[in-house]
């Protein structure tokens, strides 16, 4: 066995150039701030961005490095964030949309992530198809010409193959050829794709997950040109503890459901109680990715192509029903401040009782309460609300009536590599405190970081939510007095 000098995390990043694709997402945020925290000798962090609306670069740098995820990082070393460079470009485009003079200026890079994707169920094909397979065909291309070049991380999903229940580390066979794919996104436009989507795709879920899958096969054949990992993350959920406990900027995966179902806005769901969601924390799969790309660099052979399905561990998954009746003893602890009504509601698989209950339970309040808001003057939004709940649902019906089983062992090792020091920045472990401890504090941080509601106002929100629940009672109790009593004069009396 073929014995490496140990070179820590941060000696490794020390002077050398990063590029990102996706920096303004989820991920990518966190990304660079962990790479400028815990890697300060780090070189220039170059960050791929759209021009949008006549907006300097610089000034959407901005709006993102003054949000509070950024905090520590200006507590500690707020100098570091001069070394992000924001560089013009477009995922969507060829040459990834930049000019020869940015090409020409990127040419020292090192390490490469290409985070950029989109996540929305419901693109048409051939936006999925530019959007997530071309611009990764396009990052290799570019990778190709990197002459410094240590590792690229390509971002994918451990649903890449979401008929696959049980997913190793390894790239399974393709399901069409990439550079068809691509060559029809190129060729044809979105109606005429759109009209064949079910049979190119071969009926999968959806188009986010399939084009991820081709864009694995493309790390496939590139992986003997540029020194590549494939990093898989389950679904990525608030972070645990840094930079800031429970941060998150989207409503997406379980904090929705939850934040959705805490203000009892949503009283129906479209899933299966019994199956376990798989939850990983953004800052871990945040560290994960640089020891990934760190031990690409500096331990794997040439000609490797790694493979991480970051995901949690059987015994650290919970079912849909313990994160929904568990979520309402949270609640009492932490009730958001903007409570319409006491979370409560009901569930199925079958997707026609679905549709029925949503109507009843959800249609018709909606109409009602915009009803009120005309009436008052006030803008009606319920019905607009419960449109997207509905959506929601249905686009997610797939993943909520099936369980996955990941093999993660690759996963896992990664901090065993690692030494003492190194641990200690970079350490994997996660839902250190127990499962349902962790919950609490994603819907706290749901409650401050996308509800924007201030700790302080926890007091009065426990009071309300009280209120509510008292109100709940009453108000079924009511209608099953009057069900009984319409019931006795029609069939008893």
């Amino acid at each position: 066995m073929v014995q490496h000098q140990y070179c820590s995390v941060p000696s490794v990043f020390a002077g050398a150039d990063v590029f990102i694709t996706g920096g303004s997402g989820f991920m990518g945020k966190v990304l660079i701030e962990k790479l400028l925290r815990s890697c300060p000798k780090i070189g220039h962090v170059f960050v791929l961005m759209r021009a949008k609306r006549g907006k300097p670069l610089e000034e959407r740098l901005k709006t993102i490095t003054d949000g509070l995820l950024f905090s520590v990082l200006k507590a500690e070393n707020e100098a570091s964030l001069a070394k992000i460079c924001p560089v013009e470009g477009d995922c969507t485009q060829l040459k990834l949309g930049m000019s020869a003079d940015t090409l020409e200026k990127l040419q020292n890079v090192q390490f490469v992530f290409h985070v950029a994707a989109s996540v929305r169920f419901d693109d048409p094909l051939r936006d999925a198809i530019l959007t997530n397979t071309r611009s990764t065909r396009e990052v290799m291309e570019w990778a190709t010409t990197l002459h410094k070049l240590r590792a690229v991380v390509h971002i994918s999903t451990t649903y890449c193959n979401p008929e696959l229940l049980h997913v190793e580390e390894k790239i399974y066979p393709p399901k069409m050829d990439w550079k068809e794919a691509i060559r029809m996104a190129e060729t044809f436009d979105t109606a005429t794709l759109e009209t064949f989507k079910e049979k190119l795709t071969q009926f999968a879920p959806n188009t986010y997950t399939y084009t991820k899958g081709l864009a694995e096969q493309i790390c496939q054949d590139y992986s003997h040109k540029v020194p590549l990992v494939v990093f898989r993350p389950s679904i990525v959920t608030n972070a645990e503890s840094e930079p800031l406990s429970g941060w998150i900027d989207n409503f997406n995966g379980p904090i929705g459901l939850l934040l959705g179902c805490g203000s009892g806005l949503v009283r129906t769901g479209l899933l299966d109680l019994n199956n376990r969601i798989n939850c990983i924390p953004v800052d871990v799969s945040i560290k994960a990715i640089i020891i990934a790309a760190w031990k690409r660099a500096t331990i794997d052979g040439p000609s490797a192509l790694p493979v991480y399905n970051s995901a949690a561990d059987p015994a650290k998954t919970i079912n849909y029903g313990v994160m929904l009746y568990d979520g309402k003893t949270l609640f009492e602890r932490v009730p958001l401040s903007n409570v319409l009504w006491a979370p409560g509601g009901t569930s199925t698989t079958n997707k026609y009782l679905f549709y029925l209950l949503f109507f009843f339970i959800q249609i018709i309040p909606a109409i009602l309460i915009d009803t009120l808001c005309r009436i008052t003057g006030r803008k009606p939004f319920m019905l607009k609300l419960n449109r997207k709940i509905f959506d929601a649902q249905v686009s997610l019906r797939y993943f909520m009536n099936n369980e996955w089983l990941f093999v993660n062992n690759n996963f896992k090792q990664l901090q065993q590599l690692l030494r003492d020091d190194d641990k200690r920045c970079f350490s994997t472990e996660y839902f250190i405190d127990g499962t349902m401890e962790y919950y609490e504090r994603a819907i706290l941080g749901g409650r401050r970081y996308l509800m924007k509601e201030p700790d302080e106002t926890i007091p009065a929100a426990v009071k309300k939510y009280k209120r509510l629940l008292v109100l709940d009672v009453c108000v079924k109790m009511i209608v099953g007095l009057l069900i009984v009593y319409l019931a006795y004069n029609r069939y008893l009396k």
